[in-house]
C-alpha cells in the first residue's frame, strides 16, 4: 500500500461527519480537528523532536497547504497550543477506535489469525513539577505521567492514560489495561513482565478466566505437582522445573493452581520463573511466547524516538491525551506501511512514506499544468493567425 492509501484508511468524509457529530469544530476556521491530526502526522515525518513553534512553521508552508488541500491562511504556534488544550480529545480517541476497527486492519493485521497475544506495558514521562500540575510524584520536583499500552500484532489497540498516585504501582497500573475488554474475540493470551508481583492479583486474573504469562520473583509457594518435561530446552533457556504451585501466605495457602516454570539463561547462568494459568502448552511454548513479549519494548523506543512521545507538546491533561491518541494514530498508519512494503527499520518507514507523499504532490502539479498548457495550446490552434 503507498502512502495515500495508508491515510485514506481514515477518510476525510469520516473526519467530517465525526467533527459534526462531536461538535469539535464549533465556531472554528483554521485548526478544524481534521487539520491538527494531518499537521502532526506530516511535522513526525518531517523531524524526530517538534514543538509548537515548528508546528506554526510547517502549518504556515505552502507544501502542507497543497499536500493536504488545507486552505489559505496562516497561525501563530499559541494559537496551536490554545486548541490543543480545548480541543475534545475524544475526537481523536473515536478516530483512534476506527482505525482498529476498521476492515483493512482487520485484513492486514488481523487475517487469520486463531489466537491473540496480548503485550501490556507500562512507559512513564516525566517532567519537572514547575512545568507539569499533574501527575504522580516518586522523586522530589518532579512529576510521572504513565501510559499502559497493549499492541497486538505490532500496532497499539488498547490504551489508559495513568496520573494517579496509586499508579506508581504496576500492581495498580497494569490490571486497568488486562481486564478491560479485548479488541479481538476468540482465544486471548496475556503478557506482562515482572512489574505485578501480588499474588492477589494473579488469583484476579485467573478467577476472570484471564489467560496470562509473566515472570515473576520469589515468592512463598507450596508444590502441587511436578510435571514432566518433554523438551528441556529453548534458543536462549535450559528449563529445569515445570510446575503445578500454589501461592501461600504467613498463614495460609491461597486455594488457587498456577503453573510455575524455572529456566536458566545459557548465557548468564541467571535463573528466570515464569508464572502462568496455561495448561495446553509446553513449558517451551509459554517461554517462547513470553519472549515476544520484547516486541512492546521496540514499541515503546519508536514512539519515544521517532513520534516525539516522550517530548509533552501540551501540558494540560486534555493536550496530553489529544497528543496520546494522535501518536497512536500515526504508529498504526505507519505500521501497516513497513508491514505491507516489507520495510525494514522505522527511519527509513518514515522517509519512504514521506516521500511518497511529496512525490504524489509534484505529480499532481504536473498533471495540472500540463492540462494547462494542453488547454491554451488547444485555444492558441482554434484562433487565426495574426497577419
Amino acid at each position: 500500500m503507498n502512502a495515500h492509501e495508508i491515510i485514506n484508511i481514515i477518510p476525510d468524509k469520516f473526519l467530517d461527519n465525526l467533527a459534526v457529530k462531536t461538535n469539535v469544530d464549533c465556531f472554528v476556521k483554521k485548526l478544524k480537528g481534521k487539520i491538527i491530526f494531518k499537521l502532526f502526522l506530516y511535522a513526525v515525518l518531517n523531524c524526530k523532536t517538534i514543538s509548537l513553534r515548528i508546528l506554526e512553521t510547517i502549518f504556515n508552508s505552502e507544501k502542507f497547504k497543497l499536500l493536504f488541500n488545507i486552505e489559505e491562511s496562516t497561525i501563530k504556534h499559541s494559537g496551536i497550543g490554545m486548541r490543543l488544550t480545548s480541543i475534545d480529545y475524544h475526537y481523536f480517541e473515536k478516530i483512534f477506535e476506527y482505525l482498529i476497527h476498521s476492515k483493512t486492519i482487520d485484513e492486514i493485521i488481523f487475517s487469520n489469525q486463531k489466537v491473540n497475544i496480548r503485550k501490556i506495558d507500562s512507559t512513564v514521562v516525566t517532567l519537572s513539577s514547575k512545568l507539569l500540575k499533574i501527575g504522580m510524584e516518586q522523586n522530589p520536583g518532579r512529576k510521572n505521567l504513565k501510559y499502559t499500552i497493549e499492541i497486538n500484532q505490532g500496532i497499539p489497540v488498547n490504551l489508559i492514560f495513568l496520573k494517579d498516585q496509586k499508579y506508581l504501582s504496576e500492581d495498580e497500573a497494569l490490571p486497568e489495561l488486562i481486564k478491560k475488554k479485548v479488541v479481538k474475540s476468540g482465544l486471548n493470551i496475556t503478557l506482562f513482565d515482572r512489574g505485578i508481583q501480588r499474588r492477589r492479583t494473579f488469583v484476579e486474573l485467573a478467577q476472570d478466566n484471564i489467560h496470562f504469562i509473566s515472570r515473576i520473583t520469589s515468592q512463598k509457594y507450596t508444590v502441587v505437582k511436578n510435571l514432566p518435561l518433554k523438551e528441556k530446552s529453548t534458543a536462549t533457556l535450559k528449563i529445569v522445573f515445570d510446575q503445578i504451585i500454589k501461592f501461600q501466605n504467613e498463614a495460609e495457602i491461597i486455594d488457587q493452581e498456577f503453573r510455575l516454570i524455572i529456566g536458566i539463561n545459557k548465557e548468564s547462568k541467571q535463573k528466570i520463573s515464569f508464572i502462568t494459568n496455561i495448561h495446553f502448552l509446553s513449558a517451551v511454548e509459554i517461554t517462547n511466547l513470553y519472549l515476544s513479549r520484547w516486541e512492546i519494548e521496540i514499541f515503546f523506543r519508536f514512539i519515544k524516538q521517532e513520534l516525539n512521545f516522550s517530548h509533552l507538546l501540551n501540558r494540560s491533561e486534555n493536550g496530553i491525551k489529544v497528543l496520546m491518541y494522535l501518536t497512536m494514530i500515526t504508529a498504526i498508519l505507519l505500521t501497516i506501511y513497513k508491514k505491507t512494503n516489507r520495510i525494514i527499520g522505522w527511519t527509513v518507514t518514515k522517509l519512504k512514506f514521506l516521500n511518497e507523499l511529496e512525490i504524489d504532490l509534484m505529480h499532481n502539479w504536473h498533471l495540472e499544468l500540463s492540462s494547462l498548457f494542453s488547454h491554451l495550446n488547444n485555444r492558441l490552434l482554434a484562433c487565426p493567425s495574426d497577419p
